[in-house]
């Protein structure tokens, strides 16, 4: 009996191990300056009409005043109106959305209109494509 409890150990960990290694791999670059890395996850990419959603990660170079590595937004773009506003925003103790919740504001902001050559308009063409 205790065999079996260890195989079932194992394959619990195993399992776990495989279902959170996918989650790292989807993240994929696509900006980058002197103090921030940024990421986008192509599967959360989704769609209503003209509107857009997605999951980005700002992976910051260097700690924040408030403790924070990087940042998760879930943002929605207006893609006939070139706008955008941020549904969800997760501050993270460790790079790539790890570590520790900082801070957390799950409230949608206002729209904005996008500027040219910034991320936002990046990450507008992607969505909108």
């Amino acid at each position: 009996m205790k065999r079996q409890g260890g195989d079932m150990r194992l394959i619990v960990a195993v399992l776990l191990m495989t279902l959170t290694a996918p989650a790292w791999a989807e993240w994929v670059k696509y900006g980058e300056t002197d103090w921030v890395v940024v990421y986008y996850d192509p599967t959360t990419i989704g769609r209503n009409g003209e509107l857009r959603q997605v999951w980005t990660i700002l992976d910051l170079k260097k700690r924040r005043r408030r403790g924070g590595l990087s940042r998760r937004y879930l943002s929605s773009y207006d893609c006939q109106q070139n706008r955008k506003r941020i549904l969800s925003r997760i501050t993270y103790s460790d790079h790539m959305a790890g570590g520790k919740v900082v801070r957390k504001r799950e409230t949608p902001g206002e729209w904005f209109n996008i500027r040219p050559h910034t991320f936002s308009a990046t990450m507008h063409q992607i969505v909108c494509q």
